[in-house]
């Protein structure tokens, strides 16, 4: 269960992120489904990195929507906080992906929240897709 992980793996993905005032609640932290979109934000810097930009798998007909997700929180950022959006793989299997992703406030190494999100790889029809060995090899750089 995500809720027992305190520590992150040796090398994750990091953006880093500084909270704007859209961010957050009427008590100042941030909102709670805003770190969904803090963790799109970090896989999708994964992907760039990892030499496949979201919009170039698009193109060639593949596409990862959501399945499931999951979340824990542990903690709260607050409007001006700069995060560090950590983002690794978790599993890669024939058409899914579970990518995980920690978020902190640095220099605190304890997470503020965890997450892991499921992703189908599908083809432009919705039927399931085989990911290319180019883009399992590539992500198996950020497997933990």
């Amino acid at each position: 269960m995500i809720a027992s992980r305190l520590a992150l793996p040796p090398q994750p993905h990091i953006t880093t992120y500084r909270v704007v005032y859209a961010d957050t609640d009427k008590m100042g932290r941030v909102y709670y489904a805003r770190y969904l979109v803090y963790f799109e934000r970090g896989r999708t810097e994964l992907l760039r990195s990892a030499g496949f930009p979201y919009r170039m798998l698009e193109e060639h007909g593949l596409f990862l929507p959501v399945r499931r997700c999951e979340i824990c929180y542990l903690g709260y950022a607050v409007y001006d906080d700069e995060l560090h959006i950590a983002t690794w793989v978790r599993r890669v299997r024939h058409a899914t992906v579970i990518i995980a992703n920690a978020i902190c406030r640095p220099p605190e190494p304890r997470p503020l929240v965890w997450g892991e999100v499921e992703l189908a790889s599908i083809d432009a029809q919705g039927r399931p897709q085989a990911l290319p060995a180019k883009v399992v090899e590539a992500l198996g750089k950020y497997l933990f």
